[in-house]
């Protein structure tokens, strides 16, 4: 067992007797391919060393047992992910470009499947690939990220397979995985503790710092700088489970790091899953930001597509650790029926003693990620239920703005963010009607659904990648000054601070949202400037939305709802629609849409002046719904629809984070 530096767990050793009774017992499971017949001992009686990483000489039998019952339909995803994997032809890669990360990622698939089945075409399939990834002469491209998924993937098979691979290939693969994580150590995204490549870089380099003997000088070198930016990537998390560069680069970081930090408990390295705080909130990140109709379909703030790949084990390992059912219910629903490239870990992570509770009967329709500034609001959890999200809060999150040392840990480093603050989005009945572009080519605020001043926005804007430090170093930062939840509205007041650029010559803009259940949107918004100024309110919706001018407003229609836009204040305001080509992943707005770029069309409200007020009443409606009529008289908001009858008090006057709405 290799002596490491620091324990938190035993080192596990296992009886001579007790090993013997377990692989007889291994061995008399019936298998063929679905779980074939254990002639020859997958791990040797004796082994206190390899496989260590998530599979061990002490619950390979547990895996074995379960692929036939509790895991029998993720045992087949994992076969049908491992055939699948050694019948593809390898590509003519030149270096380890992100479009090849499939390949360290599917990698382990053939490890775990030659132990549950102890067929040698895994075996000789993993050979494959891996000489495959070691002829490959250099490993660069992509930022580090392939070649982390190369050293993650073979490190993990060479530990699974260790006693199985020919001792000439071992070295090669050491000597490869050393030098390709020595590069990582040294040009690693070493302060970005909010970034999906920190987190990646570390699973790396503490990956192949597991493997090595426990007389490498390297493998203590990779272990003390992997444990150094795992405890920096811990103690920076924000605080209420949320992930500010959006659900996509949440799944892609935590995706590795979750391997890294089970590898290093199996293993008896370090657990740090006790006092991963965040690891325990973050199930209900996604669980809250997803769509009411399809659960891998996610409010896309950030750097993220829509439709996400979500596999199951984000939720299965910290379901498991914290004993959490309602995580638990979600990944189980969330649960892909068709293989995946990490099909495998879905399988190892899975467990079926966590009992699932229903999300639906615990969590609430109303959340705010406090830290980050993320408010989700929806009318239920039904499918045809309407969703509102909101942002309104610092790029890496209040905690870790108000930190000392954040400027010079060069700010966490989330540059997968937006420059979008007080943006809203609205979900309504299977379909998007007021939405966020997603992954867009340039990151500008013009983009969202906010405000532009002069015709300029907020700070950051401008590039591929968020300037997050330009975005963070505006204070006083962006914040959710109250929200209030009841049985009939949603409230929340955002207040941008100051983040917008010099140029805007803005002194303030806050956001007032009240989310009259199931379908009544109010935006009260007051802005004023430091000179007199243009002040532009802006909607974005699909390609594929229609949206006409009406006397009252505009209508934007989808086949499935659509959104009335009544502009009640300022009464003198000039308005149109516009469209313009945007490279981004959610514009068109069909999943099958498959170009690089699509129009978004544009509602622009647009008044002058040094101090202005917005007042915008959006309603949702469905097919065949009688649309709203709206008004304002005295201070008194007037919504009639089919002789029902809401009357909201309008404030204006009140001062800054006071409601300014009222029932």
């Amino acid at each position: 067992m290799k002596s490491f530096h620091k324990t938190n767990i035993r080192p596990m050793k296992i009886g001579l007797i007790q090993i013997i009774l377990t692989v007889a017992m291994v061995a008399t499971m019936a298998c063929s391919q679905e779980v074939s017949e254990n002639k020859n001992d997958s791990i040797p009686l004796i082994n206190d060393k390899f496989p260590r990483l998530i599979i061990t000489s002490q619950n390979i039998n547990d895996f074995v047992k379960n692929a036939e019952t509790t895991h029998k339909h993720l045992y087949e995803l994992t076969i049908r992910l491992a055939d699948d994997f050694i019948r593809e032809e390898p590509p003519q890669a030149q270096n380890a470009h992100n479009k090849y990360r499939r390949i360290g990622e599917s990698l382990p698939s053939l490890g775990l499947a030659y132990h549950l089945t102890k067929d040698d075409k895994y075996l000789k399939g993993a050979e494959k690939w891996i000489e495959v990834l070691l002829d490959v002469e250099t490993w660069e491209g992509s930022s580090n990220l392939g070649r982390s998924s190369w050293i993650t993937g073979i490190a993990q098979t060479y530990d699974w397979l260790y006693h199985h691979l020919d001792n000439d290939l071992k070295k090669k693969i050491i000597k490869r995985l050393t030098n390709e994580a020595e590069i990582v150590k040294n040009t690693a995204a070493r302060t970005r503790a909010l970034s999906n490549h920190l987190l990646i870089e570390t699973s790396a380099i503490g990956t192949v710092g597991l493997i090595l003997d426990d007389d490498d000088p390297d493998g203590k070198i990779f272990l003390m700088q992997a444990n150094e930016w795992t405890e920096y990537i811990i103690n920076n998390a924000p605080l209420d489970g949320s992930w500010g560069e959006g659900v996509q680069y949440w799944q892609y970081g935590l995706g590795y790091f979750l391997r890294y930090l089970e590898g290093a408990q199996t293993s008896g390295y370090h657990d740090y899953f006790e006092d991963y705080d965040w690891l325990k909130k973050t199930g209900r990140f996604p669980l809250h930001f997803s769509v009411p109709d399809k659960l891998t379909r996610v409010i896309n703030f950030s750097d993220c597509g829509t439709d996400r790949y979500l596999p199951a084990f984000l939720f299965y390992l910290p379901a498991s650790k914290y004993a959490d059912g309602v995580v638990q219910d979600f990944a189980l629903k969330i649960q892909a029926t068709e293989p995946h490239k990490l099909s495998w870990f879905d399988f190892l992570t899975f467990n079926a003693s966590v009992e699932p509770v229903d999300y639906k009967s615990v969590e609430d329709n109303f959340h705010h990620f406090e830290d980050h500034g993320f408010v989700t609001m929806r009318s239920s959890w039904e499918k045809d239920a309407t969703l509102v999200g909101f942002r309104c809060g610092p790029a890496p999150g209040h905690a870790n703005q108000v930190k000392p040392e954040r400027v010079s840990n060069n700010g966490y480093g989330p540059g997968h963010q937006h420059p979008d603050i007080n943006q809203f989005v609205v979900y309504a009945n299977g379909t998007w009607l007021a939405i966020d572009p997603g992954y867009t080519k340039l990151k500008e605020t013009r983009n969202h659904n906010t405000i532009i001043v002069n015709g300029k926005g907020q700070a950051g804007a401008g590039e591929k990648w968020l300037d997050y430090m330009a975005f963070q170093n505006r204070e006083p930062a962006p914040k959710i000054t109250f929200t209030e939840t009841t049985e009939v509205f949603d409230y929340v007041i955002g207040n941008a601070g100051n983040i917008y650029v010099d140029e805007a010559d803005l002194e303030y803009f806050e956001r007032q949202l009240m989310f009259i259940k199931p379908d009544v949107i109010i935006i009260a918004d007051r802005l004023k400037a430091k000179v007199s100024s243009t002040f532009e309110w802006l909607l974005q919706a699909n390609e594929i939305a229609s949206i006409e001018k009406m006397s009252s407003g505009f209508e934007v229609e989808k086949e499935k709802a659509s959104l009335s836009l009544f502009p009640l204040l300022p009464t003198e305001i000039f308005s149109e629609v516009t469209e313009r080509l945007v490279e981004a992943a959610d514009v068109h707005g069909s999943p099958d849409y498959n170009q690089d770029e699509a129009l978004l069309r544009t509602i622009t409200l647009k008044t002058t002046g040094i101090e202005t007020t917005f007042l915008v009443v959006l309603t949702v409606n469905n097919p065949g719904d009688t649309k709203p009529d709206v008004s304002i008289n005295d201070g008194l908001i007037r919504i009639i629809r089919d002789s029902k009858e809401i009357l909201i008090k309008y404030q204006p006057e009140r001062e800054l984070s006071s409601k300014i709405l009222e029932f």
